[in-house]
């Protein structure tokens, strides 16, 4: 569009675009008070540069719009300025097709109170059909910018392009990459790197292949955002996910790296975090489920969304069953008691929970938290939670994973759970539902670990 020249891009070169955009934040005039943002707007169809940007490229208050000018919003400009159209219709001009690559998450606030990125783009009718972010906005301005989730809530987010390859652009030197921690499912471990001014900083990496692992990566990156996002204290800052470079069934999950302590947390701190984010956490519908598809292990979990929470649950141990089934083969003796399960038992103890004017609030939840997915921050000394496969539930179902002895919450972290957040009516099913909720958790592992018939018939 317009008379500037673009270099050509092929479609769907990702990495191209986004060192593109970077070439852009290297434009942008440095200040203490902002990060240099470089934007690219790409018809995705024909891989065509169509617009670019980067912050402070127009001057503050432009053409009446108060505030400076951010990177995407110059983008924009450029586009209205030469079809003589206010920036919030140039939808009307956009190809169908438009992708716009930022080298950062769009902001979703602004201390000056003036629009924000995400709101231009999500006033332009969906024209922009895919969002590319370098990495996520660190936290020296805004506190929680939740630009990434606010996107995705709508359907216009992609994180394809990864954090370090986009740090590297910017000076960033990688010092050491050494294993860390242990995973079934995954590689794991510890970047250090230089950035450009010579700060030290760490990240923790999952590797993980195959489509499998892909859409493993991607569930854990939304998980995580959905906890930090409603409790940073109680979650490493996660960066991104994407796929190598050069090996391309090869994916990654990238997040802060947090030093840990030996031990258990603390019961009090631990139950006052995790009531917190029960409830203060708010189903974008106020249902039951998850906007995307979250594995326990290397197995989805069910989470389309629901109004009710025992058609949810009763469709989650439906799904869990059907995989254990379909790993360990059929049994006539489990027949029988599924039949049983989901004809009396679920309703027996669920169903009063929304009936009698009673509700059930859809509650974030780690979706499982065993001991193992759980620490001591060795810096702050609180308590962090990790690993998570979230979805929106009733918050005791959290509990279930704790049930069996070899969990390390006890009941006393349930008894300090319980002393922050009231234990939902009637209270006399409540132990009777966290055998239930142990039941859905012990059929998922079983699915997991197919060699350990124990698990079928403990």
């Amino acid at each position: 569009m317009g008379s500037a020249v673009y270099p050509k891009f092929e479609v769907g070169d990702h990495v191209a675009l986004m060192e593109f955009a970077l070439t852009q934040a290297k434009k942008s005039p440095p200040a203490a008070n902002k990060f240099c943002v470089g934007a690219v707007l790409v018809d995705a169809a024909k891989g065509r540069v169509i617009s670019t940007g980067y912050s402070l490229e127009y001057p503050r208050d432009y053409k009446g719009d108060p505030g400076t000018t951010h990177a995407e919003q110059c983008c924009f400009i450029k586009i209205a300025d030469e079809h003589n159209l206010p920036e919030g219709r140039i939808h009307e001009v956009l190809p169908t097709d438009t992708s716009l690559y930022t080298t950062m998450e769009p902001c979703n606030e602004r201390l000056s109170g003036n629009m924000t990125c995400v709101t231009r783009i999500l006033r332009l009718k969906s024209a922009i059909k895919t969002v590319y972010v370098g990495i996520r906005e660190p936290g020296t301005f805004i506190a929680n910018n939740d630009g990434q989730q606010r996107l995705e809530a709508n359907g216009q987010s992609g994180m394809s392009v990864g954090v370090c390859h986009a740090n590297q652009e910017h000076g960033c030197k990688i010092t050491s990459i050494k294993s860390h921690g242990v995973s079934f499912w995954a590689k794991t471990g510890r970047i250090d790197v230089l950035l450009g001014d010579g700060t030290p900083q760490s990240f923790f990496i999952k590797v993980l292949s195959k489509e499998t692992g892909m859409n493993m990566a991607k569930a854990e990156f939304h998980s995580m955002s959905a906890i930090h996002e409603v409790l940073p204290e109680f979650a490493p800052n996660p960066i991104a996910w994407g796929t190598y470079e050069t090996t391309t069934d090869t994916h990654f999950f990238v997040c802060e790296f947090r030093e840990m302590k030996q031990g258990m947390p603390d019961p009090d701190k631990f139950a006052s975090l995790l009531s917190t984010m029960h409830q203060k956490s708010v189903s974008p519908p106020d249902k039951f489920g998850f906007h995307t598809t979250t594995y326990a292990g290397n197995l989805p979990q069910y989470v389309a969304w629901e109004d009710s929470w025992e058609t949810f649950f009763a469709k989650s141990m439906r799904r869990a069953l059907d995989l254990e089934i379909e790993m360990k083969g059929n049994s006539d003796e489990l027949d029988v008691l599924s039949e049983a399960l989901f004809k009396k038992v679920i309703p027996r103890l669920l169903r009063p929970l929304e009936s009698d004017g009673r509700t059930v609030k859809p509650s974030l939840v780690h979706g499982d938290l065993w001991h193992a997915n759980a620490g001591i921050d060795a810096q702050s000394n609180q308590p962090l939670i990790f690993d998570a496969c979230c979805f929106f539930a009733h918050s005791e179902y959290e509990f279930g994973q704790w049930r069996p002895a070899c969990n390390r919450f006890g009941d006393e972290y349930i008894a300090a759970y319980n002393k922050l957040a009231q234990i939902s009516a009637p209270k006399e099913d409540f132990e009777g539902r966290l055998d239930l909720y142990r039941l859905r958790f012990d059929t998922h592992v079983s699915a997991l670990f197919v060699d350990d018939e124990t698990l079928r018939t403990q």
